[in-house]
């Protein structure tokens, strides 16, 4: 292997993959980046077994191989290095050779052959979406996913085809988001209409890091096929196993009608949950949520050791009056995920499900593709 390839280009790719590469004592290739070239590109390489990462840069290469190098070591030395403008690499053996301006090293590597095998996907069962679209979805769906894996359905989010839409749930039990996203018919195969999969919540928050640093208008290419799934985002794959496991039948639990619709500002209810907050235990805290008249909500919290907190906020409520508990972290949440001046909020009673809405500021109609679902605290 012999290469000349942009320092900023080198940099860029490295940090990408070098975030999964395992820290496991007992396989210690995992520990390794795979550095390989091919058709006029050098590619990096990295898995845990559970994700693997594939990043693409273009190189002037003089000559093909390619080696496992330590991830960590050539990570933390390219970062360090001041700014040039190319770096110049050349494997002898199991020794790679890196020259930057001045700064020259030495990296002893391991064979490429005992690296993992990366899966590619094959098949067409696929859409697209665009990077966007797909951000919005993994930041309002990743606050729902369960941190326990008693039930490791709840760890990541499930992913469902039905006609020309995909939804995107994700739940812990205590609270759950739905995000709808509708895409043109011909784009989803017609092999995973009308199927589930779940995709581990790890997964996306990398995925999510990746899309980040790519332009708002790029697409991703969603792939499916033997229980792993695929995301494709210009020169970058992540491929990654799903999750085994039944789904629970969520839409069961969100009520169709409601008694009561508040119309409230996010800014003044998030304001004053945050401070009812400091009143409550901080684990498994308490809020009280009263509305006794159409212009008025009351949040209250008490703590026997510190004292008690009140504060009344301006609402536009149509149907009955209503007094129901919350955790608030959960309502902190749904709020901070919602990217909207207004919002409504849906109840039945004190203890069926509470539904979050965004509103549109224009028309002040709730937007119907995303809704925030908390259970209250039973009295």
């Amino acid at each position: 292997m012999k290469l000349v390839c942009t320092q900023e280009n080198f940099k860029k790719a490295i940090s990408i993959v070098d975030k999964i590469t395992s820290k496991q004592i007992t396989l210690p290739i995992l520990k390794n980046i795979l550095l390989e070239t091919k058709d006029g590109r050098l590619i990096f390489s990295a898995t845990n077994l559970e994700i693997g990462i594939i990043s693409k840069i273009g190189a002037k290469i003089e000559q093909e191989g390619k080696i496992a190098v330590p991830s960590k070591l050539i990570s933390d030395f390219i970062i360090n290095l001041p700014k040039e403008e190319n770096i110049e690499i050349e494997l002898k053996g199991h020794i790679l050779n890196i020259n930057c301006g001045k700064y020259k090293a030495k990296i002893n590597c391991l064979d490429s052959e005992d690296f993992p095998i990366i899966p590619e996907r094959k098949g067409e069962n696929q859409f697209t979406i665009t990077n966007n679209k797909f951000k919005d979805v993994i930041n309002k769906s990743l606050s729902s996913v369960s941190l326990n894996d008693i039930r490791v359905e709840f760890t990541g989010i499930n992913l469902s085809f039905f006609d020309n839409k995909i939804y995107f749930a994700a739940t812990d039990s205590f609270r759950l988001s739905e995000y709808e996203v509708e895409i043109a018919e011909n784009d989803i195969y017609k092999e995973i209409k009308d199927t589930s999969v779940i995709i581990p919540a790890e997964t996306l928050r990398e995925l999510n890091k990746i899309l980040h640093n790519a332009t708002e208008d790029d697409e991703v290419l969603v792939t499916i096929e033997n229980n792993q799934i695929f995301f494709d985002v210009n020169d970058i794959k992540i491929v990654s196993r799903l999750i085994n496991g039944k789904y629970p039948p969520y839409k069961q639990i969100i009520p169709s009608e409601f008694k009561s619709e508040i119309l409230i500002n996010k800014g003044e209810l998030l304001q004053s949950i945050k401070i009812a907050s400091v009143f409550t235990k901080k684990t498994d805290g308490e809020i009280n949520i009263v509305i006794e008249n159409d212009q008025n909500l009351v949040v209250k919290s008490s703590l026997q050791e510190s004292g008690e907190n009140q504060t009344e906020l301006n609402i536009n409520k149509k149907g009955e009056n209503q007094n129901f508990v919350l955790n608030p972290r959960y309502l902190l949440d749904g709020l901070n995920v919602m990217d909207s001046f207004m919002i409504k909020i849906m109840v039945n009673d004190n203890v069926s499900p509470i539904v979050l809405k965004i509103v549109d500021e224009k028309n002040e109609k709730t937007v119907d593709n995303f809704i925030y679902i908390i259970m209250p605290i039973r009295k």
